[in-house]
């Protein structure tokens, strides 16, 4: 999970909170799905997915290319906060649109829509946190499990996260084990050549166009084991 800095106005949100924050979960609903009926909605939408380089909040997608969509999250979900609904710092951008939402079956949903209005704030780890990426290790079998020397808490934490966004969906599972195999074996070929090695980490972990590839954090992980021998400096991505 990347950390998602939030350093941006929202036009559309801000004039939303001027007219005065929801108080029950009914009005925040009725009000959010006004928001959505107009351009104001697409623009926050484009502002969301530039920060986050156009990966997906909590899988890492790259949505600009995942057929399956894309929807504005709020984290502290509207039922249980209604005041934060159009809070900036509250929403982010999520794989999978309310339109695909009938191919996968329940229990392979993943992301917003698998957590729905489940939320533990002191439970969750929130990618709006610095060092969220912390908490997690991207298994060569395409599973995600809680990172290596954590505390018990912290473990409890990882897992609680990794359930709520079932982030080891078959869907996911399978998409991250491809993505993984190839760059593991396109790495193992060019253990010889730094030169190479360092060209390929620029492709897979430097943006284009403000856009990274997908599961960054899990590539950014392989590379890291090599250490000073693809040291990419001059981006702050991959740092």
């Amino acid at each position: 999970m990347r950390h998602i800095h939030k350093n941006r106005i929202d036009v559309g949100l801000q004039r939303e909170k001027e007219k005065g924050v929801p108080l029950t979960a009914l009005e925040a609903e009725k009000r959010w799905r006004r928001y959505r009926r107009y351009d104001r909605k697409e623009m926050t939408r484009l502002l969301l997915l530039e920060e986050q380089w156009w990966l997906c909040a909590y899988t890492e997608l790259a949505l600009y290319d995942f057929r399956y969509g894309c929807h504005i999250e709020h984290i502290e979900p509207k039922s249980q906060n209604p005041a934060c609904t159009f809070d900036y710092q509250n929403v982010v951008v999520s794989a999978l649109d309310s339109d695909s939402l009938a191919r996968f079956s329940k229990a392979d949903r993943f992301g917003g829509h698998f957590k729905g209005n489940d939320y533990d704030p002191d439970m969750f780890i929130s990618p709006l946190m610095s060092d969220s990426h912390r908490y997690f290790e991207y298994l060569s079998s395409g599973r995600v499990e809680p990172a290596q020397n954590l505390s018990v808490e912290d473990r409890s934490r990882a897992n609680y996260t990794i359930n709520l966004l079932n982030l080891n969906a078959p869907f996911l599972v399978n998409s991250r084990r491809r993505w993984l195999i190839e760059i593991e074996d396109e790495i193992e070929r060019l253990l010889e050549d730094d030169s190479a090695l360092k060209h390929l980490a620029e492709c897979e972990l430097c943006d284009t166009g403000g856009k990274l590839r997908e599961f960054h954090s899990a590539a950014k992980a392989r590379f890291g084991r090599l250490g000073d021998r693809v040291m990419l400096s001059a981006c702050a991505n991959c740092r």
